[in-house]
């Protein structure tokens, strides 16, 4: 053993300065995202004030462990979450997002934004995954966990100076629904590779 458990408080919190401060940046911009986006939501009249959107953090995870049964109609999503966290960009602009209504976890929604142009923008916020929570028993937010995740991604993405959003590899079965929300898709010969719309 390497006894790194006891040394745990001294080492973990020592990180480069730079990318300390851009994680507390980037976590800052996303706590925004999130008010902006749920009082958007609440005004709109999609849903009450029970609406909740935070990281997808540990807790977010245990609830999907525990409670997400079954899959979507459409057989699209039942990714295994814990997986998609560890895959993500090893850098401060990403967007783990969990959509609860009340204590019931709606939704997940994975996202990251592209590398820093020189003039410090980024160019696209792309959402890689979205899922809403398998039925039943029924999702208070059904049909509006898309249009939640986009919103959160438009308003972290006006923090970050970006010019587009972007849903990757999306179901060719589900581009109907996307459109509704301004998003268009690329097309690579009969495959649609992202759907795409400006910020």
């Amino acid at each position: 053993m390497s006894g790194r458990d006891d040394e745990d408080e001294e080492w973990l919190p020592v990180l480069p300065p730079a990318y300390a401060a851009a994680r507390a940046r980037h976590a800052l911009a996303r706590e925004e995202a999130y008010v902006v986006a749920r009082d958007h939501a609440v005004e709109k009249g999609v849903c009450g004030p029970d609406l909740r959107i935070t990281d997808l953090d540990e807790r977010a995870l245990d609830v999907w462990g525990r409670a997400w049964r079954g899959s979507h109609p459409s057989g699209a999503g039942s990714w295994r979450w814990p997986s998609l966290l560890e895959q993500l960009p090893h850098r401060a602009a990403v967007l783990p997002i969990a959509i609860w209504y009340g204590d019931d976890l709606c939704g997940l929604a994975l996202g990251q934004a592209s590398r820093r142009r020189f003039n410090g923008s980024r160019h696209t916020i792309t959402l890689t995954h979205v899922e809403r929570r398998p039925e039943p028993p029924d999702v208070p937010l059904r049909g509006h966990i898309v249009s939640i995740a986009a919103e959160v991604a438009l308003q972290y993405g006006l923090a970050m100076g970006a010019r587009r959003l972007r849903l990757r590899s999306p179901d060719r079965r589900l581009l109907s629904y996307y459109e509704r929300f301004g998003f268009l898709p690329a097309w690579k010969g009969q495959i649609p590779v992202f759907c795409e719309r400006e910020v």
